[in-house]
Formats: structure tokens, sequence, C-alpha cells
């Protein structure tokens, strides 16, 4: 299908128009063939009717041949095109929260490839979860978020968030970047201990892109963090959908892999002494101080949604 919402053939023409405008020329030469040429008359010794009755039977034979070929061909190469649509359009920023909810509620792997993930972490996660113990299946869960030991990764994040939506300038600093991503992370922890049905693994990126990346069994979505921004989305089978599959694995081989240990102790930070001892688990931000780890408490506590904020 074409720019124009027109279906074209293999030679990129229009096949409606093709095919319509042969079968309306076999049928004329039909019409002549039946209804004209009987009434032609002629004296001559090489009946000049006769002559027009063969070139018109050639032409009809012709015409009729071409379009049985024509048919067959496009309905053959229709089905080889069969298939999901390659991409659908999410214009409105509550379009794109419906869209994500819809693919986490069947679906039993997630890939996500982002910054902080701070909706993920707030609303698809708990979704994912809901449906794995309601319907008691495994659950596959694939996490990478920018590293928040890089401290030069962190500025040039933020500053990058600052860029994109000037009314949120104060908002998008390194300690938030780094208390966002924290937060992510420790709820990660805490449910690979809860949830013995949820293999969870963590990946941390070296690089800003300005795409967030939302991979299920049914769909891919692609959003920007910016208030406002369409979003796309494509259906499982389309090439898109499997490009970016192997993109995202790819992408996590060379990011570094974080451990979650499921041996420590089931810990649901309460206070600034809770997040800094997880953190030492985790072996991230070490040394942080206590606004930091007051930043990523309250980041854990109070979910954010970047479609309808910063």
């Amino acid at each position: 299908m074409n720019d124009t919402g027109r279906s074209d053939g293999p030679a990129g023409v229009n096949s409606k128009l093709y095919l319509s405008s042969l079968g309306l020329a076999a049928a004329l030469l039909i019409v002549i063939r039946l209804f004209a040429l009987p009434h032609l008359g002629g004296a001559t010794k090489v009946s000049l009717s006769d002559t027009i009755i063969s070139i018109v039977d050639s032409l009809t034979g012709a015409a009729v041949a071409s379009l049985c070929v024509s048919l067959l061909v496009v309905f053959f190469y229709g089905l080889k095109r069969q298939g999901p649509t390659e991409v659908q359009i999410v214009t409105a920023p509550e379009s794109i929260s419906a869209e994500l909810d819809k693919a986490a509620g069947a679906t039993n792997s997630w890939d996500y490839r982002g910054h902080t993930a701070r909706y993920f972490r707030s609303t698809v996660l708990p979704t994912l979860l809901q449906r794995a113990e309601r319907q008691g299946h495994y659950l596959s869960v694939n996490v990478q978020v920018l590293d928040p030991n890089n401290d030069e990764l962190m500025d040039f994040f933020a500053e990058y968030r600052r860029n994109a939506n000037p009314n949120r300038r104060d908002y998008w600093t390194r300690r938030r970047a780094q208390a966002e991503i924290a937060a992510t992370i420790i709820r990660l922890q805490l449910l690979s201990y809860q949830f013995s049905r949820l293999n969870c693994r963590v990946y941390l990126a070296s690089t800003v892109s300005p795409f967030t990346i939302d991979l299920s069994d049914t769909c891919v979505i692609v959003t920007r963090e910016k208030a406002g921004m369409a979003a796309l989305k494509y259906p499982v089978g389309s090439s898109f959908y499997d490009s970016t599959k192997e993109d995202m694995r790819l992408s996590n081989r060379q990011s570094t892999e974080l451990p979650l240990p499921r041996s420590v102790t089931e810990l649901d930070p309460g206070s600034i002494a809770d997040v800094r001892e997880v953190l030492s688990l985790l072996d991230i931000l070490q040394g942080a101080d206590d606004e930091l780890l007051s930043m990523t408490l309250d980041a854990y506590r109070r979910p954010v949604n970047p479609y309808a904020n910063a």
C-alpha cells in the first residue's frame, strides 16, 4: 500500500485502475466483434470485414488472456503481501497510556529500552505482574536504563530533557535522573525477590536516545518522553517489530548487565537508611548523600506519568 492509501501491484502501478482498464478494453472488443462487425460487408477480393474481424479476434483473445493472467498475479501477490499493517500512529498522550496498558495486559514478556523507566515502573510493571499472577504464568522482563553511576551521561541526559521541554527546565538535573533510575532498579530488585515467576534482567546503557521502546508479545510502541508527542505502534509480524526485537537483543548485549541478587533480605524502602542499604547491595550510587537518597525515596514512593508531565 502506498502513501495515498491505494493498493499497488508488483510493478508499482495502481492494480485496480489497471485491471479495470484491461477489463473495459476486453469488453469493448467483444461488443464490437459480436454486434458491429457482423454488419460489415465488402466487395473486394480480400474482404476488409474479414481482416478487421481477424484483427479484433486476436486483440480480444490477447485482452482476455492478459486479464486472466493479471488476475492470477494480483491474487497470488496479494496473498503474499497479506499481513499486519506495518504501522499505526497514536497521537494523543492519553492514547499512548491506553496502548501500553492494553499491550501489558496481553503479554508474557516485556522489553524496555529508554532512560529512567518512570512510567514502566509505576504503571506497566504492576499490570504485567497482575496478569502473571492471575493466569499463573511466568513473566520475562528485560529493562535497559541509563547508567546512574556515569555522571557525564547523567548530565548529558538532564540537559537533553531540559532542552526538550523548556517549561520543565528546573525539574531535570543529574540528581533527578539518578534518583528516578535508582527507584526503578530498587523496585525491580524487590519484585524479583517477591515473585518467583518473574524473570527480570536489568541493563545499564551508556548512550542516550530520544526514543523509548516498549516491546511486548503483540506489538512494539516507540515513544518520546515529551508531553504531547505522538507515538508509533508496530504489530507483531511486521518487519519493524522483528527488526526492533533483534535491535533490543544486540543493544542489551552491548550494555552492562546489573545482577539482581535474589538472596538478599526483602526490603521495601521506607526511609533514607533503607534506600542506602539497598543501593549498597546493588552496588550503585555508592557514597550518595542524604539529599540524593531522599530524592530516590520520593521517586520510589510517588509514581509519575511522563506522558502528562515532565
